[in-house]
């Protein structure tokens, strides 16, 4: 029910910022790192909740653990650039940005919380393949490719009035060598988060079987 609940969550609040900004077509709007790694959960947790209706009796609680930690890290980089780094910076905009809106409010705070939550709730620990790991990297790196070659083919993303949706990506006005030395820190910050992540998974296992 929770996985359920949290496709729910998460088209509702894909379709109240489609809403509120009536101003950004849905091409732009999902061209954001925001709206796409919300729909990769809801597609992810839609498959998954099927799943596990389909297997009722069965214990299908760790369906791709690995693929499912990489999700898991692709929203949380939501939640955290968003709220530690963009956020301070923004502010209302008339038909392109709400920022305590609900809709904006699912999608960089709620859904990415009920993910962590639904990792902590339910999944088994220590599944993960820390060989593996680091290859949840390439998600996010990815979405740098396809926000270069959107940048080529031209359309302005209306918020930062600018082909790029986020400052620190933004290669018109900081140039390709700062744009990489930006890409190189994101890519060791979110290496550094998917360990920490894997570690602290390990550490809880390791403690629950010594409570065994």
């Amino acid at each position: 029910m929770f996985k359920i609940l949290i496709v729910i969550i998460g088209i509702f609040g894909i379709y109240s910022s489609l809403k509120d900004s009536p101003l950004v077509g849905i091409y732009e709007h999902l061209s954001y790192y925001t709206n796409l790694s919300n729909l990769l959960c809801i597609l992810f947790f839609f498959i998954y909740s099927a799943r596990m209706l389909l297997n009722i009796k069965k214990d299908v609680h760790n369906y791709y653990p690995n693929l499912k930690g990489a999700i898991t890290i692709t929203i949380l980089i939501t939640f955290i650039v968003y709220n530690l780094i963009l956020r301070p910076f923004m502010h209302d905009v008339d038909g392109v940005m709400k920022l305590n809106s609900i809709g904006n409010t699912i999608v960089h705070v709620v859904l990415p919380l009920m993910v962590l939550f639904d990792y902590i709730l339910f999944d088994e620990k220590g599944k993960f393949n820390k060989k593996f790991a680091f290859t949840w990297v390439l998600i996010p790196f990815t979405y740098f490719i396809f926000i270069c070659i959107r940048a080529k083919m031209g359309g302005t993303f209306t918020y930062a009035n600018s082909r790029y949706p986020y400052f620190f990506l933004d290669i018109d006005e900081y140039g390709i060598p700062q744009v990489m030395v930006n890409l190189i820190i994101s890519i060791i910050l979110i290496l550094t988060l998917i360990y920490l992540y894997v570690f602290i998974d390990k550490k809880i296992e390791d403690k629950f079987k010594k409570r065994i």
